[in-house]
This record gives C-alpha cells, structure tokens and sequence, in this order.
C-alpha cells in the first residue's frame, strides 16, 4: 500500500522556498513542486487556486517576518533606515524574495500591515497622504531594486555565457574600445575604477538610502 503523504498549505510553501532556493523564480511551476512535495499537482490547488495566490502568500509570509524584525525606536529618519535595513536582511533569507514582491500586490494581511508600518514614522509630518505613500513605496522599491541588481546581474552572465567576473570586466573593455572614447569617457572611467564591482554593496546602499531620507526631510522643511 503506498503511504499517503501528509500535505497542509505549511508544508506547500515550505516546498516552494525549496523549489526557489533551486529553480529561481523563472522556472518554478506547480507541477514541479507538486513533484517536490510528492504529490499530483492537481493537489496543490486545494491550497492554492494559482501560482499567482502562491505567491502572494509567499510575499506575505516574507512581509510577516520583515515585520517581527522591526523594532520601530529613534526619530522618523532614524526609523525608516532600519526599517529598510531589516527588510534587505530579510529579503536576504528567502530566495527571490525580492522579485516575489515585485511580480505580487499588496493585498494581503501581513502585507498591508508592513506597509503600514513604513508609514507610521512619517504620519505626523507635514506631509499630504500622496506624498507619504509615495515617499515609502519609494523607499521600499529602492531596497527591492537594490536586492534585484545582483541576482540579475548573474542571471544575464549565465545567459550570455561569461559567469566569471574577469571575463565581464573584459567583455565591457572590448565594447568601450569599439567607441569613440569622447562619448564613454566618464562611465569608461568608472567602470575601469571599480566602481560597478561596489554595486550592492552596503556601502552603495547606505549611501543611496541616505539620499532618498534626506529628499524627504528637504520636503518636510519645505512644508513648514
């Protein structure tokens, strides 16, 4: 007799974390972690009616987690840095958690709550509801893209054949030597410096987080 393999919506998105943690998000489908789990693949729609609601619970779930992590303590500015600093961490621990919350739309409980709590800082300012909305979104799509950056980067190495990061360097210098050097003098100089090997480092984001809280406050002043 074959033994019936226990399945609940927990034991679904722990599978889907196993199947991203291997596949990425480009390839994971429902008969792969139907698969995975041991089970037909109409079975996982008891759960789950789409990938798409999949991953919205999964968003969810990482939004939850980013939310216990929070630990809302100084003045606004000083709040939204670690709010976006914890989120980066998060994101960090679930594979794909970034492009999840890209490819997915905040309609969820725990979602709905994150966002909020983005906004709780910035409430008492003077501020329009428009500008606050739009002032976080901002914020947590910079974390988001910043995120992003270097897992696209790899996934545009491997599609085009060259993963090793010298060979880049090289492929880049070759295309720069195709052009008048007048019209890619700057951007030749920084990527000969090293400048493109500190994209996503922490220094990089702390210094584009700072620009995007100092936008606000300069707005805030401006209100008063």
């Amino acid at each position: 007799m074959t033994k019936k393999i226990a399945v609940s919506e927990a034991r679904v998105l722990e599978a889907s974390w196993e199947l991203l943690s291997q596949d990425g998000l480009e390839k994971f489908s429902m008969r792969k972690l139907a698969d995975l789990i041991g089970i037909q693949a109409p079975s996982i729609y008891w759960y789950f009616k789409s990938k798409q609601l999949l991953f919205q619970a999964m968003a969810n779930q990482v939004a939850k987690e980013i939310m216990l992590t929070i630990h809302p303590h100084g003045e606004w500015k000083e709040q939204l840095h670690h709010y976006a600093g914890t989120m980066r961490e998060q994101l960090r621990i679930y594979p794909c958690s970034a492009q999840l919350l890209m490819r997915t739309l905040p309609l969820e409980s725990d979602y709905l709550q994150l966002l909020d709590q983005f906004l709780q800082p910035i409430e008492s300012l003077p501020l329009t509801d428009k500008e606050k909305l739009n002032y976080v979104l901002c914020i947590i799509n910079y974390v988001l893209c910043h995120e992003l950056d270097e897992y696209e980067r790899q996934q545009v190495a491997v599609g085009i054949g060259v993963e090793d990061e010298q060979l880049l360097e090289d492929w880049a210098i070759q295309a720069f030597d195709q052009i008048p050097q007048e019209k890619v003098s700057i951007i030749r100089r920084m990527y000969i410096n090293g400048l493109f090997g500190e994209v996503g480092t922490d220094e990089m984001f702390e210094s584009g987080l700072d620009i995007l809280l100092r936008g606000i406050e300069q707005k805030v002043i401006a209100n008063l």
